[in-house]
């Protein structure tokens, strides 16, 4: 009888089961395609984001205090040098 030699696919398949990291079921590798998930972004991190895909993101409560606050500066001060 001749022996069947392995196919590539079937040396991989064997390398990785004996490598201990993934479970073998005899036909698919448990594990082998596993990705972590990514950790979430920080709010430093969207706005970058936001500004590189030209999207708006969503204002913060104290960027948005912050804001209203230069707007009613500039008005505020426009108005007294408009008066005198």
């Amino acid at each position: 009888m001749t022996k069947k030699t392995l196919t590539r696919q079937q040396k991989v398949f064997k390398k990785l089961a004996a490598s201990g990291k993934y479970v073998s079921t005899g036909k698919v590798l448990i594990g082998l395609s596993y990705q972590p998930r990514p950790p979430e972004m920080t709010p430093g991190e969207e706005l970058i984001q936001g500004i590189l895909l030209g999207t708006a993101g969503p204002v913060s409560r104290d960027r948005a205090i912050v804001l209203f606050a230069v707007v009613v500066t500039v008005c505020a001060s426009l108005f007294v040098s408009c008066r005198a």
